[in-house]
């Protein structure tokens, strides 16, 4: 189900923007609905894709933002791919993937909640003609790309 690392994939609204601290050393484990009341979840779909729907939401308690990803449990494999696809992000923390803050169960469905990034997709800022893509920026993007998978492939 989820076989694909999620990278950041966004173009960051600051260059200084990275991943908070916490995120890289927080271990998630499956819990149930009860304790996802303290996300609050704001009213817009952020993203549809094949696995379900991404709304912004936010921590009740800090006012940090954050990514809901609600996927749909329908089978034993699904709940096995969703138990994998933890395992791995909870063993993937570097500040060039996107992290996993917590994880909820509840009936049929499972409620990812993830590290927000914000900026718009990286692609669509580089064939946009008003951006300034210079060599400089171009170097950049390239060595954040490369610091993400050469992580992955060092685990």
């Amino acid at each position: 189900m989820f076989s694909r690392v999620q990278f950041r994939r966004t173009f960051k609204k600051h260059e200084d923007q990275d991943t908070d601290p916490f995120l890289l050393t927080k271990n998630v484990t499956l819990q149930g609905i009860q304790i996802f009341e303290h996300i609050t979840q704001l009213e817009y779909i952020w993203a549809v894709g094949k696995f379900g729907e991404v709304k912004r939401c936010q921590e009740k308690k800090t006012g940090r933002e954050f990514a809901a990803k609600f996927v749909s449990i329908t089978s034993e494999e699904d709940m096995n791919s969703i138990l994998n696809e933890i395992a791995i992000m909870n063993t993937l923390r570097h500040p060039r993937l996107i992290q996993l803050y917590d994880a909820y169960h509840f009936d049929e469905e499972v409620t990812l909640v993830l590290e927000l990034i914000t900026g718009g997709e990286l692609f669509e800022r580089i064939i946009d003609e008003s951006f300034n893509l210079n060599e400089s920026r171009c170097i950049k993007f390239m060595h954040e790309i490369l610091q993400g998978v050469e992580y992955m492939h060092s685990q």
